[in-house]
């Protein structure tokens, strides 16, 4: 009986973690330091690369359209990550 009420609390904790997470916010990296110093890392090392240029110009204005409350951060996140998988595709 003990090994099934720990069972039990095991499953409602993990199932409240699955369900916290699913919920969270998305990371906004818009506003993140240390993200945007290794982007000016990367555009500074690979100043030919015409894609890195292009992905880190769409990031600048999907954060500049979501400070201004044009789109949503997971629409944002959606389109910057497409055109970035569309890249490795590549």
């Amino acid at each position: 009986m003990a090994s099934i009420i720990k069972a039990l609390l095991l499953l409602s904790g993990l199932l409240l973690a699955v369900h916290s997470v699913s919920f969270a916010e998305p990371e906004n990296y818009c506003h993140d330091e240390k993200s945007w110093k290794e982007w000016e890392a990367l555009i500074e090392k690979n100043p030919n690369d015409m894609e890195v240029q292009a992905l880190h110009a769409l990031r600048i204005g999907l954060c500049v359209m979501v400070d201004r409350n044009q789109i949503t951060l997971d629409r944002a996140t959606e389109i910057f990550e497409s055109a970035r998988e569309a890249i490795i595709q590549k």
